[in-house]
């Protein structure tokens, strides 16, 4: 039987999540920061088995039977070692690798050498010459360099080949290309991050296994671009900064979840420490679990926008799927957190974080669910009880029951018939869910959706006309728009062309699954048009939202406030004439 490198098997532990585990053959529920069930090795009524998610062990307070994941595959599957070892490796999709192979040439290892060698360089630029401008850049948002060092931030020159020539003396030409840190093309092989900030990012044992790189040049592609998934990186498995972060996370009991870089480090660096963030790819419920080890509670300060509002009861739903509590801090006038920090308003945020609003108040507050009458509240409380019925667990999806009925001064037995009721706009035949991470379960996004769906497959013509009556600025979703943004564009195109043009596996399916749709072969007008009022109505109800906080102000500073009131009702005219 061959022998399996410490090394690969501590990499096997730290990926397997140990509840997931025990979960497929225990009944487990969640009690403080533990979940319990009836132990699988001896008879018991009264649940005394204990598996922590922190620790990620097990122990039964009955029989005395505890161990990790490795164990309880050995004692519940009557495994060996090395059986349970390559059972989890193939629920992880890890390779295992014989000791002779790995002390040869280990993919792992040289991978991770090939990140530290970079790193090195980056950051080698950046305090360079070549790196001048970046770093006053840096500085000029406030970084200080024992934070620019602590985070090894970096800097990608102008260069098609800086970093391949650096490399070109450790292991082949092939093994360098698993990186995700060069690119193949009929030219020849080059660097992918050139003329970019660069950000480390960091596994959990503190080594670098992929980058963020911001533009800071004339890239014509995105302004962040991510390391592309490796056998060392999975976009949806990593959270920014918890490498340094998970400590003290686990000490005060909540994490705060950000979505850029710069957020983190912002927050980070004013002394605000339990903080991560996505960064390139928005919550996946394998980040909610990863958290749920830590803690029981996540608070959200994603941007002030609307886009960074909708992705932050994307990410709620999400966090109270896995059992977890969210709240919501909400920065000020479309700030994002680094900003917020920039205008030296730390008090401001301390004070915020110290006192979140419960994310039901957040989700009422972002849609003016209080302003609601008729149909458009039923409405909304539909969609709002669909998201919840998401939720497995019973005790929390009540209780947001409970929460809802008071808000509105409504008996939850009316609450579950509007659950169970048809929308009138269903009509729009749009999938709910998806089996991809990019989810639209809003009105809005789903609407969006079908849009998208439809200027795919019109013909050049109908496309041109669309393009006329679809106007990007009405596209919220960030994915879709780009999508469509490329397709007028692009008025003739070839569907491969398409995919290739988002190499993102995730959104490669979705796409995918778009264009082989075949139900979408003649498209009503009524549809469009359905579609289209529904994110009209959209713009203008953020506008009025915005002209009731700019009438708060001036009230409160003794302004006069008639003409942003003139506005509300001409705005509100509109949708008026929208939902006729």
């Amino acid at each position: 039987m061959p022998k399996i490198p410490q090394s690969t098997i501590d990499r096997i532990r730290d990926q397997s999540d140990i509840v997931d585990i025990i979960s497929e053959e225990v009944s487990l529920k969640r009690k403080g920061v533990n979940y319990f069930g009836r132990c699988p090795f001896h008879d018991e009524k009264t649940p005394s088995f204990s598996v922590s998610p922190a620790k990620q062990i097990y122990h039964c307070f009955g029989c005395g039977n505890g161990g990790n994941v490795f164990t309880f595959l050995m004692e519940f599957q009557k495994f060996t070692f090395y059986e349970a070892v390559k059972s989890l490796a193939n629920k992880y999709n890890i390779v295992i690798e014989t000791t002779q192979e790995y002390h040869n040439n280990s993919e792992y290892s040289l991978l991770y050498e090939v990140h530290e060698k970079a790193t090195m360089l980056y950051q080698k630029n950046l305090f360079s010459q070549r790196g001048e401008k970046a770093l006053k850049y840096l500085k000029e948002r406030n970084l200080r360099e024992d934070t620019i060092n602590r985070f090894r931030i970096g800097f990608a020159i102008k260069s098609w080949n800086d970093l391949l020539n650096s490399l070109n003396h450790i292991g082949s030409h092939d093994s360098l290309m698993k990186s995700g840190l060069f690119i193949r093309s009929k030219k020849g092989t080059f660097d992918r991050f050139r003329s970019r900030i660069m950000f480390p990012i960091f596994h959990q044992s503190g080594k670098v296994n992929a980058f963020g790189g911001r533009d800071f040049g004339d890239n014509d592609s995105a302004k962040y671009l991510n390391s592309p998934e490796t056998a060392l990186y999975q976009k949806s498995n990593t959270l920014y900064g918890l490498h340094v972060t998970k400590g003290v996370i686990r000490k005060l009991g909540y994490a705060i979840l950000v979505e850029g870089y710069m957020d983190f480090l912002q927050l980070y660096q004013a002394g605000i420490e339990p903080v991560v963030s996505v960064s390139g790819t928005s919550l996946t419920k394998n980040h909610a679990i990863m958290l749920s080890k830590l803690v029981n509670k996540v608070i959200l300060l994603y941007d002030g926008d609307v886009a960074g509002g909708n992705a932050a009861i994307r990410a709620g739903f999400i966090i109270f799927q896995i059992g977890m509590e969210a709240q919501v801090v909400r920065p000020p006038n479309d700030l994002d957190p680094d900003d917020w920090i920039i205008q030296n308003r730390f008090d401001d945020i301390k004070s915020a974080i110290e006192n979140p609003i419960t994310f039901l108040d957040f989700h009422m507050e972002f849609y003016n669910a209080t302003e609601l009458k008729g149909i458009r509240l039923r409405d909304y409380l539909h969609e709002l009880l669909l998201n919840i019925n998401q939720i497995s667990d019973v005790i929390i999806k009540n209780e947001f029951i409970k929460n809802i009925a008071e808000k509105f001064d409504i008996k939850e037995i009316e609450l579950i018939k509007i659950l169970n009721s048809k929308k009138a706009y269903n009509k729009i035949q749009i999938e709910d869910k998806n089996e991809n991470n990019i989810k639209f379960t809003s009105k809005i996004h789903r609407a969006e959706l079908e849009l998208t769906k439809i200027i795919m497959h019109a013909d050049v013509q109908n496309r041109k006309n669309l393009k006329k009556l679809i106007s990007l600025d009405l596209i919220t979703h960030e994915f879709l728009s780009r999508i469509i943004n490329w397709l007028y564009s692009n008025q003739q195109f070839e569907s491969s062309k398409l995919i290739e043009k988002f190499p993102d596996k995730t959104e490669r399916e979705l796409i995918s699954k778009l264009l082989i749709d075949e139900k979408i072969k003649d498209t009503t007008e009524e549809i469009v048009n359905d579609c289209i009022r529904t994110l009209k109505s959209a713009s203008i109800k953020n506008k009025i939202t915005k002209l009731r906080d700019m009438i708060k102000k001036k009230e409160s500073t003794g302004e006069n406030s008639n003409k942003e009131l003139k506005d509300i009702m001409i705005l509100q005219s509109q949708i008026n004439e929208l939902e006729k």
